[in-house]
């Protein structure tokens, strides 16, 4: 059994009941749509009557998160302020459309990554001309895994940001509330609003939830949005205005093997762990702004301490550290303090989610470029 998914499922349920409590039935519909979603994925693990138990579970979970959506959608719109507006509230957006402005070059480290993205995306959509003569065809499908908060969303976002590309953020909690009930009309909805532009990047968080694998276990609402899904997906670096279509998952072995063909999710990028230049220059970076002296002797301590840390893990200990030095009023940011919060900080990473994805990896034939 995976503790990731049975985590998650008890992670949402309870968010969902202070939403409840709340009266926040738009939170609460999101994050039971979430957990039914994760107990599907634990019965898939299980066998026997564990394995009922969570479909069971599941299934409950579904038509309680589509109660909670008539309740969110028969609800007075609220103000920002808080007050009620009296108005027939719209649908909650699927997308939310973002202009970065993040380049490649501010994502640390990972040389051979944004090698292979210039290479495949980014220089045949500058030159599309010689991209022609070689027929090479703009957009398609980008899958980045890897563990936890190792940047595959910034990077994603960086990508858009080269490109100066309008991008769109959806993420699984928008999928399920969008989509319960009315999948096939809101599904070409987002991609013809994508398709509106020239040229624009989709990006899709938390693959695994969105395209889970098809069992028997799959509520068929779920079913019904993965088949729309399928058909959109087809040919999107074909079309007159195309697409590129970024997905990020910590979990590649539970996403349905037909996105991953050709022509969808056709392009698989392991985004790891820093190595020691990328942790060099991302603690650097989390220090720059800061107007007291930084020992360099502190910083080359924090580097070399940190190896199995990811990106979000460096954020939280460089965090951690201005913040005591903020408390104690220290004149400068010495190797003391530097040492005094490492201990203190127990990085995120799990060495088992990283044996699954190599596991993974082999089941399907990558050759990961670290």
């Amino acid at each position: 059994m995976s503790n990731f998914n049975y985590t998650k499922k008890i992670e949402h349920e309870k968010a969902a009941e202070k939403a409840i409590l709340a009266g926040d039935y738009h939170q609460a519909f999101l994050h039971t749509a979430k957990a039914a979603q994760f107990a599907f994925n634990l019965a898939e693990q299980c066998s026997g009557s564990l394995r009922d138990a969570y479909v069971t579970n599941g299934n409950v979970l579904t038509s309680l998160a589509e109660e909670l959506k008539q309740k969110s959608l028969a609800a007075p719109v609220q103000s920002s302020t808080g007050s009620s507006q009296g108005e027939e509230p719209a649908a909650p957006s699927s997308t939310r459309l973002e202009r970065p402005n993040v380049r490649l070059a501010d994502v640390a480290g990972m040389e051979k990554i944004k090698e292979e993205i210039m290479v495949r995306v980014i220089n045949p959509l500058r030159e599309p001309e010689k991209a022609r003569e070689y027929d090479i065809s703009v957009g398609g499908g980008i899958m980045l895994y890897g563990p936890p908060g190792t940047g595959k969303t910034f990077i994603a976002r960086a990508v858009a940001g080269e490109l100066n590309l309008p991008f769109y953020v959806i993420t699984a909690a928008d999928i399920f509330g969008k989509y319960v009930g009315e999948s096939e009309s809101n599904v070409r909805r987002l991609f013809a609003e994508a398709r509106s532009n020239p040229f624009s990047v989709v990006f899709i968080d938390e693959l695994e939830t969105v395209f889970p694998k098809r069992t028997e276990n799959i509520h068929e609402s779920t079913r019904k949005v993965i088949s729309i899904l399928l058909q959109e997906l087809d040919g999107i670096d074909n079309t007159r205005n195309p697409i590129l279509l970024i997905g990020a998952t910590n979990t590649p072995w539970q996403i349905d093997e037909a996105f991953l063909r050709t022509g969808r999710f056709d392009l698989s990028v392991y985004v790891g762990l820093p190595d020691e230049s990328a942790r060099k220059k991302i603690i650097v970076n989390a220090f720059k702004k800061v107007q007291k002296n930084v020992d360099s002797d502190a910083i080359d301590l924090l580097v070399a301490g940190t190896g199995g840390y990811s990106g979000a893990d460096l954020k939280g200990i460089t965090t951690r550290i201005k913040q005591s030095a903020y408390r104690k009023l220290v004149p400068s940011l010495g190797k003391g303090l530097f040492e005094e919060c490492l201990k203190e900080y127990t990085p995120s990473s799990s060495p088992g989610i990283n044996e699954q994805i190599a596991a993974w990896e082999k089941s399907v034939g990558i050759t990961r470029n670290e």
